[in-house]
């Protein structure tokens, strides 16, 4: 039944070693088409899988990996700029680029490190970013896992003028039972909101699949 409704669902150009639940992969298409974004921010390439549908719909697309075999593939994604490292050292001057530039970053999507310190830490460059013209989505995937989501918790959102809202769970995770991840919670897109002006009060947070992310823990390796 998947197949036939991801034929239906995506076209087949851009669903291409796409590793995200059917979910996710209609959050993503549908956050893309409402910002029309000028310029996209991809953290994590992997196999290009949600690299394909984000340079589809952007202008222009950087995307980070630490392994350099990413590159493989360059050919095929003209607006592209593939960048190599470590994101906690080559994420930073390319958000200070686009912020002294005039170009709009209307989208981003982190899922690179899944360590808590390193999700963190990209999720806190990603937040520095100034909107110019119009609101900035972030999707961070991945967020009902245990230590993601504990690296999304501990980003000190107040800190960042223009995050409005943190959204933990824009689409829940689940808990598997494929054999080589049975038990572990994955899965799961945050969504972050930037907007051009300045937040006038506290950063609004919603995190309503919380109650049953906690009974799923309680099923899992993580219990």
């Amino acid at each position: 039944m998947s197949n036939l409704l991801e034929n239906v669902l995506f076209d087949p150009s851009i669903n291409v070693n796409w590793h995200m639940q059917l979910s996710e992969r209609v959050a993503l298409m549908h956050v893309l088409s409402s910002v029309k974004p000028d310029v996209s921010i991809e953290i994590g390439t992997f196999l290009c899988g949600s690299l394909r549908p984000i340079a589809a719909a952007s202008k222009r697309v950087y995307t980070f990996d630490i392994d350099p075999n990413q590159h493989r593939d360059q050919a095929s994604f003209p607006n592209v700029t593939f960048v190599t490292g470590d994101s906690g050292a080559t994420l930073p001057p390319v958000i200070d680029e686009l912020n002294s530039g005039d170009e709009d970053v209307s989208f981003m999507l982190v899922d690179g490190s899944h360590e808590e310190g390193g999700v963190r830490s990209d999720l806190s460059q990603c937040a520095r970013y100034v909107p110019k013209r119009k609101p900035t989505v972030i999707l961070a995937h991945d967020s009902a896992n245990p230590s993601v989501r504990r690296g999304i918790s501990t980003v000190e959102w107040a800190s960042f003028p223009h995050v409005h809202a943190v959204n933990f769970d824009f689409v829940p995770g689940i808990l598997f039972d494929r054999e080589d991840i049975k038990g572990q919670i994955w899965g799961g897109l945050a969504a972050i909101l930037l907007m051009p002006e300045v937040r006038s009060g506290p950063v609004n947070f919603d995190a309503n699949f919380q109650y049953s992310l906690s009974a799923m823990k309680s099923q899992s390796i993580y219990g």
